[in-house]
This record gives C-alpha cells, structure tokens and sequence, in this order.
C-alpha cells in the first residue's frame, strides 16, 4: 500500500518550501491568540513541524510539541532547544484524558484524511485530551475563498523557487470530494545541488500530490460541535481582519458549554 501523501510532503524539503512561513508571521498568530485569552497551559501544538510556533510560546505556557514527521522534529530540537516533542499521529495522541489546556492545530495542520469521518478523529482527540473550558485554536485557508479562486475544477499551475529548490506546483479543486489537489515537484535548483541534497531533494528531484480537505465555516462548525466544542473567536488573518476580510480563518473552539452573555 502507497504512504499517505503526508509522510513524504512533510520530509526535511519541507521547511524550505514554506521558508517566508516564519517566525515572525508566528509570533503575529500567536499574539492575536493571546491577546484574545485563547492560550491556556499547557498548550500542545499539533502538528509542530519544525517549531516555529512553538518557538513564539513562552516557558508559562507549559509547550509541547506533536508531529509525525522525524525530520521536521529534528528541526524542532535545533530551534527550541530542551522543547517536549512526541512523534505521534494526530488521530491519537499519545496524552492524558483532561490534560491540557489548549492544542493548536495551526497552518492547515487539518483536513488531511481520506474521508470526513477520519478527518473528525483529531477534532476528538483534541476534545478528548482538553480539560473542560480549554481551547482548540484551528488556523485554516479561508474555504470560501478557495472555492471562488478554484472552483472551476481548471489546474493552476506556478512554478516558483524557494532556497535551494525548483518547484513547479500545480492546484486543481474537486467538487466530488470538495477537496483541494496539488501536485508538487521538487528539483535542485541550477548550482544547489549539494544545498539540496541536504534537504533529501537528489537530482531526480521528488514529485507528490498532496489533498485537502476545503470545509465550509459550517462545516468546520459542526465538526467542532461534534467533538463536543463552540466557537467563541474568529479572525480573517493574523492581523486581526474579521471573517472573509483576510487570506485565513483562526477559529478559537472551546470546550463544553459556553454561558451566553446577559
């Protein structure tokens, strides 16, 4: 049976790829957290990859850090050094029931199962492992938007280079499976061969199709609902921007029942 397209996107290239993905875009997501009471202790970041967001959390959130990937954790260590990292799948966490205050499922660190029911299993497992009244902070690509920019089915094809590497990408939307394609290949780019190399990317270069799952806020909602959540905050972007005003939905769920306002 072929790998899930995760366990190869996520492999050391990774890092460069998303390399204008950085600490200071971080910093900003997690300021507008904090300044909204949404960062309770101790705060797991799921899906950490190689720690960049961790690396914005302070010592007094109690930080730990959870992904699949051995080599975007290995990142992780050199960034945060003495940071708590768990390899593990984000469908079942390696915690304690109740043990938590927040997870953090940030950059699109959702939405990458072959169907909506396992799609759900993270959304329960950050249920499960929450104390009642913490938070789960879910940082998405605005579904909406998405749809209007692709929802014609065409391929969007770009070719771009980041660091070291070539990359010829290529995203198409299915309505069927209301799901976002992309097809990645990777190559050195012209006298980084070595440089690549270093990022797993050889002279053959490396080519996948990663799928996402494109929820409509609704959608999101009720998953949310039935892994036993409420939305309490929502923004458009890292910058505060309301619903639909930006590029992203940061959605802040908490857990159990919320006492509406007098």
């Amino acid at each position: 049976m072929a790998e899930p397209w995760f366990t190869t996107a996520f492999g050391a290239h990774y890092r460069a790829l998303y390399a204008h993905r950085d600490a200071e875009e971080a910093r900003r997501c997690l300021a507008l957290l904090r300044g909204a009471g949404a960062l309770l202790p101790p705060v797991l970041d799921l899906g950490c990859g190689d720690g960049r967001h961790l690396q914005a959390l302070t010592a007094a959130d109690g930080p730990l850090g959870l992904d699949l990937s051995a080599p975007l954790l290995a990142e992780a260590r050199k960034r945060v050094p003495g940071a708590r990292l768990l390899r593990g799948d984000m469908r079942s966490l390696p915690l304690r029931d109740a043990s938590l205050g927040t997870v953090l499922s940030l950059f699109t660190a959702f939405g990458y199962f072959a169907d909506d029911a396992e799609n759900a299993r993270p959304a329960a497992e950050a249920g499960r492992v929450l104390r009642p009244g913490g938070h789960w902070c879910l940082d998405l690509f605005d579904g909406d938007r998405v749809r209007a920019e692709l929802g014609d089915g065409r391929p969007r094809p770009r070719d771009r280079s980041s660091g070291p590497l070539a990359v010829r990408e290529v995203r198409r939307f299915d309505a069927a499976t209301a799901t976002v394609g992309k097809q990645v290949e990777v190559r050195p780019a012209p006298g980084q061969a070595a440089e690549a190399a270093a990022l797993g990317i050889s002279g053959d270069g490396l080519a996948y199709r990663e799928m996402v799952r494109v929820y409509t806020l609704p959608e999101v909602d009720d998953l949310a609902a039935g892994a036993g959540f409420r939305r309490v905050a929502a923004w458009g972007g890292y910058a505060g921007e309301p619903l639909g005003g930006g590029s992203r939905w940061l959605l802040v769920y908490r857990r159990g029942a919320v006492q509406e306002p007098a």
